[in-house]
């Protein structure tokens, strides 16, 4: 079997994500190839069986390169496995989670997907107060900030809510389908 894995990242957690599930496919026995969405065009992807791609999230939405890729990849994509992925920190709250299931996952396989997708996976970010953010994103954060800081959470540190056992098991179960 052979997967392609392509990302879209802004601060790096999809980037990791994306690394770590082809470790994953890697470990059994899967030939991989990763690929960063930013600048990628037309993608021969006929050698590949199974296609993951996955985005993080920021202000409500994939990266633009990530989307670009599945639009311009739709009728190629029709005939392969296809496995979406988000990198947001929507999973720190069951009602979020939802709510990121439908317009991260569900939404983005529907307007970008001629098929359904094998699997979708809502996987936890990092906020961390280190990385160069926009004024967009410090408003966002500031809001963000005081939710966390009312549960007991530091925020001068990263804030990770990845769950690496949820994502390799997720990775594994790729290949059994």
């Amino acid at each position: 079997m052979k997967a392609l894995i392509v990302y879209g990242s802004r601060y790096g957690s999809a980037e990791k994500i994306s690394q770590e599930i082809g470790d994953v496919l890697r470990n059994e026995g899967v030939e991989v190839d990763l690929l960063d969405s930013r600048g990628l065009k037309k993608f021969d992807t006929s050698p590949y069986d199974l296609v993951v791609v996955g985005s993080g999230i920021k202000v409500g939405s994939w990266t633009k390169s990530a989307l670009k890729f599945m639009e311009n990849h739709q009728n190629d994509l029709r005939d392969k496995k296809v496995a979406l992925f988000v990198s947001c920190t929507a999973n720190r709250d069951e009602k979020l989670l939802k709510e990121a299931q439908e317009k991260y996952l569900d939404g983005v396989a529907e307007k970008y997907l001629i098929n359904p997708p094998l699997a979708t996976g809502l996987f936890g970010g990092v906020i961390d107060p280190d990385s160069k953010f926009g004024i967009m994103d410090k408003m966002i954060l500031k809001m963000v900030k005081k939710d966390l800081e009312s549960k007991g959470i530091d925020t001068t540190k990263p804030y990770d809510t990845r769950d690496w056992d949820q994502i390799h098991k997720w990775a594994r179960e790729l290949i059994k389908n």
